[in-house]
């Protein structure tokens, strides 16, 4: 792919599949230098635009932005709200792939968050159209500042396009339930769940009424396996798509 700023980027392809984010990735620049990442190199594979696009989305075939943002729109319309109600919280976010295929289908994103500090300037320098606002942050460690500001969003709707889990690699259920509280009372709540880990989904009814409190009443909507993306040799490599319809109080 030519950058357009330089340099070009190709997959390297190995004699064995890398684990899922070990991608290598070979960047040649114009000035003669050769760079290599890693695909969850975040901090620089976002640095360099159209990278991440070219080789998850183009590339690996990455489905997940579009299967979970037609799984919400999906759960809107079975829940009997207009999509230009739909106010989304979308988590993870990155580059604003996500963001873009929320609004894609009317669905507007008010904030796009995400940990990684790359992530944020990768996106305002993409799409910087797409999200409301956009801030990095550690949802287990909110400030006061935050918690109030993404609660006057008046948030109903999230998504996270990153598996959620207990494993060390994956977003932390309790990062999903602390955004989750933010929202309005009745809304709903579109993520990943990665059974290649083989561990069962954390987040059921119960774990809501755990950490939202006594009265919340979790519906799960839809469960969805489907091809995520493939890996370097081809192999098809799954995840589940899940959404639930959260009540409190």
């Amino acid at each position: 792919m030519d950058g357009g700023r330089g340099f070009t980027a190709e997959l390297v392809e190995l004699p064995e599949d890398p684990e899922i984010g070990q991608e290598l990735i070979r960047i040649r620049h114009d000035d003669g230098r050769v760079d290599e990442l890693r695909l969850h190199d975040y901090e620089h594979v976002y640095a360099l635009s159209g990278v991440y696009e070219q080789i998850v989305h183009e590339r690996l075939g990455c489905r997940s932005p579009a299967e979970i943002a037609a799984m919400l729109a999906a759960a809107v319309a079975r829940v009997g709200w207009p999509r230009s109600a739909v106010r989304v919280l979308d988590l993870a976010a990155g580059n604003g792939v996500s963001g873009e295929a929320l609004a894609s289908l009317g669905l507007r994103p008010v904030l796009g968050t995400d940990i990684v500090p790359a992530a944020r300037t990768a996106a305002l320098r993409d799409r910087p159209d797409v999200y409301d606002d956009y801030l990095t942050l550690d949802l287990l460690a909110l400030t006061q500042a935050e918690s109030v500001g993404i609660g006057a969003l008046a948030a109903n709707a999230l998504t996270c396009v990153a598996p959620v889990g207990a494993d060390p690699s994956q977003l932390p259920a309790p990062a999903l339930a602390a955004a989750a509280a933010l929202l309005a009372p009745d809304a709903l709540i579109a993520y990943l769940h990665d059974p290649n880990i083989g561990l069962p989904d954390v987040v059921t009814p119960d774990f809501w009424s755990r950490q939202l409190g006594p009265g919340t009443q979790a519906q799960e909507l839809e469960r969805r396996r489907y091809v995520h993306r493939r890996t370097v040799g081809g192999l098809p490599f799954e995840m589940e798509g899940v959404v639930y319809r959260v009540r409190r109080g």
